[in-house]
């Protein structure tokens, strides 16, 4: 029988994540909005495939069968450039079998800003697009929808730190970072899907929680050579990460200064 993934934004996160999920033994397609990326895909092994959005309709470049076939939806696109970010995932999620599991790919960014340690229960930022995504995917998908709200993503050529190189007397110096390493996201979603863990939502970060200073600090000076100057003030929230951890085979095994 065959069996399908569909990413939906196949981009810097997507892409890896397509290669290790093919390893489950899916024949996964990675959609792009990006004509120009469909060659790309195609040259890493990935099948892609032409995502279309405009204000009247959705349409993707997929056969019915190729999405009468489809087991795993993975959501990874942002919610730049939509209107409606929720109701354009919803139209999608629409599209597939009744009995796919969806993953969707969210943000501790829904948290509200707040000054204390933050888990999958703490209060949301209700007006944030990404809020009112999950809102509308877990009112019509609740029993077969995973979401993992991920912190701060770094890996290979993407880190933070690049904002700070040309700026002096950087504010919030003694808050805490909230960041996660490519090379523990991808085994969160793989777990995920082997394990089904399915009406769950999780967060995905570091347990390390160094201060802006400290962090982009030694960062900065690792691997540019740069001194970076911030201000001894600030605070904010912790992201606790380990639910996950609690509740599955998986672990946090990177560090975030590793990079």
């Amino acid at each position: 029988m065959k069996k399908n993934c569909v990413i939906i934004g196949c981009g810097w996160l997507g892409q890896p994540l397509a290669n290790e999920i093919a390893k489950l033994g899916f024949t996964v397609y990675g959609g792009t909005r990006s004509s120009e990326k469909i060659n790309l895909l195609s040259q890493l092994g990935i099948n892609g495939f032409k995502i279309d959005f405009n204000e009247q309709e959705i349409s993707l470049d997929l056969s019915s069968e190729q999405i009468q076939t489809t087991s795993l939806v993975v959501f990874s696109v942002p919610p730049t450039g939509f209107s409606n970010y929720g109701e354009a995932l919803l139209t999608i999620a629409k599209l597939f079998p009744q009995e796919a599991h969806l993953i969707f790919t969210s943000s501790t960014g829904v948290y509200k800003e707040v000054n204390e340690i933050v888990d999958e229960n703490s209060a949301l930022d209700e007006n944030h697009a990404v809020t009112k995504a999950e809102t509308l995917l877990r009112n019509n998908f609740k029993e077969r929808l995973t979401i993992l709200r991920l912190a701060g993503l770094i890996g290979e050529n993407r880190h933070p730190v690049k904002y700070f190189l040309n700026k002096q007397d950087i504010p919030n110096g003694l808050a805490p970072v909230n960041l996660i390493h490519l090379t523990d996201v991808i085994p969160a979603f793989l777990t995920v899907i082997q394990e089904k863990k399915v009406n769950q939502i999780y967060n995905i970060c570091s347990p390390q929680h160094p201060s802006r200073m400290d962090y982009y600090g030694e960062i900065a000076q690792q691997k540019f050579g740069v001194e970076l100057s911030f201000l001894a003030e600030g605070n904010g929230k912790i992201i606790d990460g380990s639910k996950i951890v609690k509740e599955s085979g998986f672990q946090y095994n990177t560090s975030i200064f590793e990079v």
